[in-house]
């Protein structure tokens, strides 16, 4: 049985594990994204040298041109030294612009199209190149065999009162043509480009070829979204900033020597972080989580030592919706992290326009944000959030993944038994720096939305993309490489340390997951069983959160939406199966004698006669150990109202 996911993250996920087929290369550009350039390099291509330092960026002033970059100068942001630039046109774009099956070569049409209009478009050659390219075109088509050829002759005829030849003139006055004429100038225009420019015995038609060639590039970059997206390169060291063997940050980027010391590595190291990232960027986007490109680059330092560095861009969404962090600026209404919770400011009296200076309130707007929990408590990325919520962020209402720098790294990824049932989580460690950081922002959701998460962990696993995106690292960084790029072992031993994670999680949800194969009377297809599922899921929480110690706010006294639990020690962890025959859904919970009469008597005063009614039973277990809640299927959704986060809130606080 395939797993079936819900919500736009999950049809993400369906969406990009349909098209990676059993074709590595459909894999590849499917699911390993963060490799594209790797695939794509030309055996014995030249290898670039970047690390050179720029000047911080001015507008769309290009700086320099290196390895497929214009570059518009120093990144600013983030400890990792590197640029930010625009990408350059390459071969590779040259091969595009000359295939008649891609639109690059459609393009080009369009803009030779326009040059020739009674009102030719701007930035074009020059109306002599043209003229020029014309004729030779027209000339080649009169003296073929071409169904065209009358056509061509008839337009290379003299002016009737000049005598002179202007077949620029006479296209741009308007004359009438045969579109199919039309459509055979224009492509032998264009090929006359491609042509021309390559030939060496005739200078002036290299030139006229060369200058056309060029303007159709540019005229492809302006309007192409690839080439106006900025890049943002890093891991680009510098050989100034290398002592011994160690490549350190930049001293303007650190806190201090101390800190440049510390954090000082070998190229080696810094190689392993940039495959780790974007395999890890390549994970989570097929774990669900709409993520940035980021692709690897690689270079080389000076000594000739392989240089890998990541080149990332910016999400983008519908509606001119640009992507944020939770970082945000709360003067501007915008989310930020108060407290562990997503929140946002009020206006208070006297604000003007889109300023926001009143308390902060909880912000619950963010679609499917409970879901990611789990998934980045597998890739064991404790800095998911970073101390302020800088890491990851949204475009709209839609969770995006940015920066996962510390995913996948070995020392918290082996560590097995540390989530517990309710997305709850040990952390690791005594620093509070070195362990997970706000990751109580995703409980402001409900138990069954962030059950999401573990269903695409499962989805994930069945289709086996997640391994072989750990294959196909391994076998592009393995023993061919020079010793700095070789990780074939250490990815194969990042495989195995994510597997086991990866089993242990779904081992401890398995209880959870089977409540999607509960018969709740409708096929499992229709809609209502899913809602059923969540609601059954939701009243366990309930049952937890109404039997453990909570609470209703934050340490600032920002409101909850959904309790939470003050003490994980404390916390009554409730157990859910079907009964066989009944259909019964039986809700258990072990603790001591005297812990589960507290709980009972607190149940039976709240639900009062309900407890009993309809085939709903209350019960203590024969040694006093363990208290239970039968409720029929038919009356789920009614007791999952009951003890429904709000009216835990409203009942116990």
């Amino acid at each position: 049985m395939v797993t079936q996911v819900q919500g736009t993250s999950g049809q993400l996920q369906t969406n990009l594990l349909a098209r990676m087929g059993n074709q590595f290369q459909h894999f590849a550009a499917a699911i390993g994204q963060g490799l594209s350039r790797v695939l794509a390099q030309a055996q014995n291509a030249p290898v670039p040298q970047f690390g050179q330092r720029y000047a911080p960026v001015n507008g769309n002033a290009i700086q320099a041109n290196v390895a497929g970059y214009r570059v518009l100068g120093d990144k600013a942001k983030g400890v990792e030294p590197g640029f930010i630039a625009k990408r350059d046109w390459t071969p590779g774009d040259e091969a595009k612009l000359q295939n008649p099956q891609h639109k690059f070569n459609t393009l080009a049409h369009q803009l030779t199209t326009r040059w020739l209009d009674p009102q030719p478009a701007l930035g074009g050659p020059s109306d002599q190149a043209l003229e020029a390219m014309l004729q030779r075109v027209l000339g080649a088509i009169a003296g073929s065999t071409s169904p065209h050829a009358q056509s061509a002759q008839d337009l290379l005829q003299p002016d009737d009162d000049t005598g002179e030849l202007n077949v620029l003139a006479t296209l741009r006055g308007g004359v009438a043509l045969d579109i199919g004429f039309r459509s055979a100038m224009i492509a032998d225009m264009v090929q006359e480009a491609f042509v021309g420019s390559a030939q060496m015995a005739d200078q002036a038609r290299a030139g006229q070829a060369t200058e056309m060639l060029g303007r159709l590039r540019q005229g492809v970059m302006d309007v192409q979204p690839k080439f106006n997206k900025n890049h943002y390169i890093k891991l680009d060291y510098y050989e100034a900033d290398k002592s011994g063997d160690k490549y350190q940050i930049p001293l303007d980027k650190s806190k201090g020597a101390l800190h440049r010391w510390y954090t000082g590595a070998t190229a080696k190291d810094r190689n392993e972080g940039a495959v780790r990232e974007a395999l890890a960027n390549d994970l989570m986007r097929s774990l669900g989580i709409q993520s940035q490109k980021l692709k690897i680059v690689e270079g080389q330092y000076a000594d000739g030592t392989p240089k890998l560095m990541l080149d990332g861009t910016h999400v983008d969404g519908a509606n001119g919706n640009s992507f944020s962090d939770f970082d945000g600026k709360p003067l501007r209404g915008e989310r930020y992290l108060k407290d562990g919770v997503l929140v946002r400011n009020t206006q208070a009296q006297g604000d003007a326009p889109g300023v926001f200076s009143g308390p902060p309130v909880l912000d619950s707007s963010m679609n499917e944000l409970g879901r990611n929990k789990i998934l980045l408590l597998l890739m064991a990325d404790r800095d998911a959030l970073g101390s302020k919520g800088g890491n990851k962020g949204y475009v709209g209402n839609t969770f995006v993944g940015i920066d996962p720098g510390h995913a996948l790294e070995s020392g918290l990824l082996r560590r097995r038994g540390d989530i517990n049932s309710d997305f709850s989580f040990k952390q690791p460690g005594v620093l509070a720096s070195q362990g997970y950081k706000n990751f109580s922002m995703f409980d402001q959701t409900p138990l069954s939305e962030k059950m999401e998460g573990v269903r695409q962990i499962a989805r994930l696993k069945e289709s086996g993309a997640d391994t072989r995106l750990f294959d196909l690292y391994s076998q592009q960084f393995g023993n061919g490489r020079p010793a700095a790029a070789d990780f074939d072992q250490h990815i194969q031993g990042l495989k195995a340390q994510y597997e086991g994670r990866r089993d242990d999680i779904l081992q401890i949800f398995q209880e959870r997951l089977d409540v999607d194969n509960f018969d709740f009377g409708v096929p499992p297809t229709d809609a209502l069983h899913a809602g059923l599922r969540d609601v059954s899921l939701n009243l366990l929480d309930g049952l937890e959160k109404f039997t453990s110690p909570t609470v209703a706010r934050t340490e600032h006294g920002i409101e909850l939406r959904h309790p939470m639990i003050a003490d994980p020690a404390k916390r009554k962890e409730w157990h859910i199966r079907q009964e066989a025959g009944t259909n019964d859904l039986l809700f258990t919970c072990s603790a001591s004698k005297g812990d589960v009469a507290k709980m009972r008597q607190a149940l039976q005063a709240y639900l009062g006669p309900l407890a009993a009614q309809g085939g709903a039973a209350l019960a203590t277990s024969a040694n006093g150990k363990e208290v239970s809640l039968r409720v029929p299927v038919g009356l789920v959704t009614h007791f999952g109202g009951l003890l429904s986060s709000t009216s835990i809130l409203n009942h116990k606080h």
